[in-house]
């Protein structure tokens, strides 16, 4: 597989609105996701899905869902933004997602339609789902301990 048919393959993905191609990695961006599509491109090109990542945008807002594809020599990430907390599940279509998608719905409050068994995986009992939100998007900076100096002084 060569850099140059990775951007190419996933040209005809539905819901592609940007491809940003680096040395061994590639980045596309969907406006929604068509889980059999995906699926089907990431097969056909022997991409192994390694990990999906979630990050929330805003405390009761969108999450960045993240699907991330490893090949010998590439990285291909997939990111699609949820549409009122909810992205259709790839998991009917590739078993690596099952536990990772459980995890962003425990942990971020994100539904995944189609998905086999949504049930707690990571979180307590009389935890919220979703608990994770808030402290995700609220995290503050803190000050920095070694200021710069004052050029007045």
């Amino acid at each position: 597989m060569t850099a140059v048919v990775l951007p190419s393959a996933f040209a005809d993905l539905p819901g592609v609105t940007g491809v940003r191609a680096s040395a061994n990695s590639l980045r596309i961006d969907l406006d929604h996701l068509e889980p059999a599509a995906l699926a089907a491109v990431a097969t056909r090109l022997g991409l192994r899905l390694g990990a999906v990542t979630g990050t929330p945008l805003a405390p009761e807002g969108e999450t960045e869902i993240v699907h991330h594809f490893v090949a010998l020599d590439h990285l291909v990430d997939v990111a699609v933004v949820s549409r009122d907390r909810s992205v259709p599940s790839l998991a009917p279509h590739l078993i690596p997602a099952v536990w990772a998608e459980r995890e962003i719905h425990d942990l971020f409050g994100v539904d995944f339609p189609g998905h086999p068994d949504l049930s707690p995986l990571m979180r307590p009992e009389g935890f919220v789902t979703g608990m994770m939100r808030a402290p995700m998007c609220g995290a503050r900076r803190l000050p920095d301990p070694h200021p710069a100096a004052d050029p007045s002084e």
